[in-house]
Parts: C-alpha cells; structure tokens; sequence
C-alpha cells in the first residue's frame, strides 16, 4: 500500500488531531471519534491515493498545517468536523 505508507510519511503530521494506530495494517481505516471517544464514522482507506485521503480530511473539517510544526489555531483545537452531528 504504497499510497498509504505515503500519506503516513509525508502528510500526516500536517493534520492536527489525527493519530495513526497500526494494529490493522491488513484493513487500514479512518476511525472518526466524537468528544465521547465513541466512534462515529469509519471510513477504508485501503484503496485511496494520498490525495483522496487528504481531500476527505479537508472535506470533513480537519485543520491541515502548512507545514510541519505549525501552531493550530484556537479554534482548530478540539473539534476537527465540520459536519452537522446528524450526518456522522
């Protein structure tokens, strides 16, 4: 899965709130928890290019550093999803 182990080393640090969990190499996902830690929406990413991966993130909300290191602003700090609650 070259276009995950991509993802993984070049873009992932850019997202914040974002951690990676390695126990399901073989059926790689996107776990999305709410403030609960429950889980809301789970998405496979076993198939996706980097860049679908990176536009599922901006397109949920995530907030994406410019580079890495970057301060995340306030508002960007705990709660990643743009999404109405009743769409996850």
């Amino acid at each position: 899965m070259p276009e995950l182990y991509h993802f993984l080393m070049e873009r992932m640090a850019l997202y914040h709130n974002l951690e990676y969990d390695s126990s399901e190499e073989k059926k790689p996902r996107l776990i999305f928890y709410n403030e609960k830690d429950e889980v809301v929406k789970t998405v496979s990413v076993k198939k996706m290019k980097a860049d679908e991966i990176s536009s599922l993130l901006d397109s949920l909300g995530f907030y994406k550093r410019s580079k890495k290191g970057e301060e995340v602003p306030e508002e960007f700090q705990h709660f990643p999803l743009r999404a109405p609650r009743d769409e996850l």
